[in-house]
């Protein structure tokens, strides 16, 4: 069965306090969850309106997110050393329960 994701073009990502990240569609769907949203068979609002709100993750949180979906992109298929991405401690804790649900 083909792929139904078309990965051109940007999409926006909504914290619940408002705060707006917008990244190419390529680097957003690091995550699965966004990806299968994004599917034109799934019927989720999200493709037809080109934007994911997260009620749950704060500005902090989803721009974290954001940098991690940047650095896997960049690094993706790269051979020897990689850089930490690091993440603050106190941090860890919720972005490993965000990275689940995400599947990134």
């Amino acid at each position: 069965m083909a792929d139904a994701v078309d990965d051109q073009g940007s999409l926006t990502l909504i914290s619940n306090d408002g705060f707006q990240f917008v990244l190419p569609k390529k680097t957003a769907f690091a995550s699965k969850t966004i990806r299968n949203m994004f599917n034109k068979n799934s019927g989720y609002i999200e493709a037809k309106e080109n934007c994911v709100k997260f009620e749950e993750m704060n500005a902090i949180m989803l721009e974290k997110v954001c940098e991690y979906f940047c650095y896997k992109e960049k690094f993706q298929g790269v051979k020897g050393q990689i850089p930490d991405f690091h993440i603050r401690p106190e941090m860890a804790l919720e972005l490993m329960t965000i990275a689940d649900f995400l599947e990134a």
